[in-house]
């Protein structure tokens, strides 16, 4: 099994409703170098959808995606299913497609599970996908996903003492993390005992202000990937020393651009990557939102 480590910049990728709309090659040129990694996340980028939960169609469109990537860098694939079964026939569907592919030395399966299972009995769930799968696995706390497909006063995040018992499963890489601050403090102590796993940050604000995880998923990596690179680059305490004023130019134009992006990433993703001409056409944005981001393009670009 090669090496994939949860560190770093990961890009969760930019899905057009038609892949030949992309100009792939040119996107993955500017962005691969500058990236560590890619999430596959199809349901994400359904503007109709509800959770994280993969459609008949996502199961075709992944192989797909997975052979456009550069076949070095990991990427996590969305396995989530409505119920338990239908997660473990997505893993068991997307290893048959996959496995012959020279890239699937590299895949880790992303999963969400409390959007279809509570926290109890959760550790048992992951135990029984390593005997369907020998590959890693991801997994990803964001309750605002989850929330609703929960009965009220039930759990939407993973609780700390789950986190502990899954991390003793060195299966399972890493978490991507959103919502509270306080609780990565928590998650970084269940975890303390495996240096190896990856806590990243699912939200680019908070990353931007507290980069105290192992990385961060950025959706504005489809637009800025080498300001990112920038920014993880002066990440620790002694690089910024060296260079605190371009740190915070950096910070500067990714805090601008990412409350460009925020309001409706959907739209302006696409939108941003027409712009760079890597895009054959987005729906309109509204004006003042599209000077917004075609100034923080123009500053990311320079």
């Amino acid at each position: 099994m090669a090496e994939c480590r949860l560190r770093g910049l990961w890009c969760r990728l930019y899905i057009p409703e038609d892949p030949d709309a992309m100009d792939w090659a040119a996107f993955l040129r500017a962005t691969a170098p500058c990236v560590d990694g890619w999430v596959i996340d199809p349901p994400f980028w359904n503007p109709g959808g509800l959770g994280p939960h993969l459609q008949a169609h996502d199961l075709d469109r992944i192989p797909e995606l997975v052979a456009r990537l550069p076949d070095y860098q990991p990427t996590a694939v969305r396995i989530t299913g409505r119920d338990r079964a239908e997660t473990f026939e997505n893993v068991q569907h997307l290893e048959q497609r996959l496995e012959k592919d020279a890239r699937f030395a590299h895949i880790l399966w992303l999963d969400t599970p409390l959007a279809y299972h509570g926290n109890r009995g959760l550790p048992a769930v992951y135990q029984q996908l390593g005997v369907l799968s020998h590959r890693p696995f991801v997994l990803e706390n964001d309750p605002e996903r989850v929330r609703p497909l929960k009965a009220w006063g039930r759990h939407v995040n993973l609780r700390t003492s789950v986190l502990k018992a899954l991390a003793l499963n060195p299966r399972i890489l890493g978490l991507i993390h959103h919502g509270s601050f306080k609780r990565v403090f928590h998650y970084a102590k269940a975890v303390v005992k495996r240096p190896d796993f990856g806590l990243m940050d699912g939200e680019e604000h908070t990353f931007l202000e507290y980069p105290s995880t192992t990385g961060a998923v950025s959706l504005s990596a489809n637009l800025a990937p080498r300001l990112w690179r920038k920014l993880l680059d002066r990440k620790s305490l002694s690089a910024r020393a060296g260079d605190t004023l371009g740190y915070m130019a950096v910070m500067k134009v990714l805090r601008e651009g990412l409350d460009a992006v925020a309001p409706d990433p959907l739209r302006a993703i696409p939108w941003g990557l027409h712009r760079l001409g890597f895009l054959a056409h987005a729906h309109p944005f509204p004006e003042e939102s599209a000077l917004r981001l075609s100034r923080f393009l123009e500053q990311a670009t320079d």
